[in-house]
């Protein structure tokens, strides 16, 4: 599956918005979405001229094929950083990876088709020389969640401290409050790490940063309930029309392709885990296999 760890201690500590409700659970498809598994394999195409957002009927003279989308890079909130392509034996370039930041590339509708929504082209400006140019992209290590969300909490509290201190001398009450403050919201930051961080270290692995994860590597990840045990595994990913990752399709329960139910989650109730000191990546989702039925099959 492609999924990302949404909700994180830092956002615990600083955020004081109330954010208004919102469906967690989708049982069709969006007619404009595109699933991860689509969007994979599609052709990049580059031309040195300004790109018609409103499309072009088929496929243009000048334009250049480069390559073609044969992974994707997430950031830790669901959007679409880069893809990644290979480019090779083109104009002489030696064969190498690349990433395009998924800003500069526009999905062009195809007018000769439009009838089909999903019949488009990847297309972006630039001239052929800046991929001679073009450094090959290197894959870095993840990072440490645990050291990322205790700094987060150590730099909200020492700031709150010192609002206190300040505050000590002529508003004994209000000093009081923001005590109780940073109380309150160390609490909650350790009711969010101890779900997702404590339970599973005590099972050798711990939430991941998700700069660093791949359409590729998630599809396939097990997935795992409320209760600890297997509940079924990530199918596919669902990409909204600007190109972001919005929802990850999880296939609940059956055996061996049989029987299972496909179901949409939002990416913020899915938190996606890796084996400490190994590669091995597991997906948590905070209900049982019973609840996810209920919420109904999703049809792309």
């Amino acid at each position: 599956m492609k999924t990302l760890l949404m909700s994180t201690a830092l956002m615990a500590a600083t955020s004081t918005v109330a954010v208004a409700e919102t469906p967690k659970f989708m049982a069709s498809a969006d007619p404009l979405a595109i699933q991860a598994s689509e969007f994979i394999g599609q052709q990049i195409y580059t031309t040195p001229s300004e790109v018609d957002a409103e499309g072009y009927e088929g496929l243009q003279q000048e334009w250049q094929k480069i390559g073609e989308v044969n992974d994707i890079v997430l950031s830790r909130d669901g959007n679409i950083q880069s893809v990644l392509v290979d480019i090779g034996g083109f104009l002489g370039i030696g064969e190498r990876q690349i990433a395009v930041d998924m800003n500069v590339l526009q999905m062009v509708p195809d007018s000769a088709t439009p009838e089909d929504s999903t019949d488009y082209f990847l297309v972006m400006q630039a001239d052929v020389a800046e991929f001679e140019t073009a450094p090959a992209y290197e894959h870095s290590g993840m990072s440490d969640f645990s050291d990322r969300a205790e700094q987060a909490v150590k730099t909200t509290s020492a700031a709150l401290k010192n609002t206190a201190d300040d505050l000590g001398n002529t508003a004994q009450g209000v000093a009081e409050r923001v005590g109780e403050a940073i109380s309150n919201t160390m609490d909650d930051v350790k009711e969010i790490t101890a779900e997702v961080t404590s339970d599973w270290q005590d099972k050798g692995y711990e939430p991941i940063e998700g700069a660093n994860l791949s359409a590729e590597r998630l599809t396939g990840t097990p997935a795992y309930g409320i209760k600890d045990d297997w509940i079924g595994e990530v199918s596919d990913l669902v990409m909204s029309e600007s190109g972001d990752i919005s929802h990850a399709i999880i296939d609940v329960g059956g055996f061996l392709g049989i029987g299972e139910t496909p179901v949409k989650l939002e990416l913020s109730q899915v938190t996606v885990l890796q084996e400490v000191g190994g590669d091995a990546l597991r997906v948590y989702v905070p209900m049982s296999s019973d609840k996810l039925k209920g919420i109904g099959a999703y049809e792309s």
